[in-house]
């Protein structure tokens, strides 16, 4: 092979090089902005993996949904959703079954122009069942939750909030926003279980913004 030959394919793999290195390094910050510490799991996939959160948001333009199942990557859930309403005594409804996620129905709906879709679910049953929600006091600020409808469209979040509150503190006007920005709010039992009153004495209320 000439010199000139082997200094063209020396540029060649060089080039090659350089590629593969600079599109790792992209992909690592986006991974870094949008995974943390778990940048290092998706640093060498190709980019539109690490976007992958923020598919679906263009199912805002398509206006309200109703909810079918809730997934938040950050604490392993995935978890259908079903539709409560209020009890007689004027509160929320819970979910009849542990594994399950409940949507209040009378209230906003994802992907509406305002207002505030919540969501509730079970911690546990202070014995030996875990809830759907079990984990949820994991979520810190800038976690995503995706909300899905029936036919696959889907909407993300962002965590801006997680706070707990005693159990006849909590700001319900926050929490069931009407109008306003729009938001999800995941709700909770945490805290010390009363036994005298079979619950927990505190809640946790977690708010999410849509992605845009």
């Amino acid at each position: 092979m000439s010199r000139e030959a082997k200094m063209r394919l020396a540029a060649a793999a060089m080039g090659i090089f350089v590629v593969l290195v600079g599109a790792a390094d992209v992909s690592t910050r986006v991974a870094h902005a949008l995974f943390g510490a778990r940048a290092a799991e998706v640093a060498f996939a190709p980019a539109i993996a690490a976007l992958e959160p923020l598919r679906g948001t263009a199912a805002a333009t398509t206006g309200a949904f109703t909810p079918a199942r809730l997934s938040i990557p950050a604490i392993g859930l995935n978890a259908p959703v079903e539709l409560v309403g209020k009890r007689d005594d004027g509160t929320m409804g819970a979910p009849a079954k542990f594994g399950e996620v409940g949507w209040y129905e009378p209230g906003a709906k994802p992907g509406a122009a305002a207002g505030s879709a919540v969501f509730a679910g079970h911690v546990d049953n202070a014995l030996t069942e875990a809830g759907v929600f079990e984990h949820l006091s994991q979520l810190k600020a800038g976690d995503y939750i995706t909300v899905s409808d029936a036919s696959g469209r889907s909407l993300i979040y962002r965590v801006s909030s997680s706070t707990s509150y005693p159990a006849d503190q909590a700001p319900l006007a926050q929490i069931f926003a009407t109008g306003g920005d729009p938001q999800i709010a995941l709700i909770t039992c945490t805290g010390n279980w009363v036994t005298s009153e079979h619950q927990f004495d505190q809640r946790l209320v977690v708010i999410a913004k849509p992605v845009r």
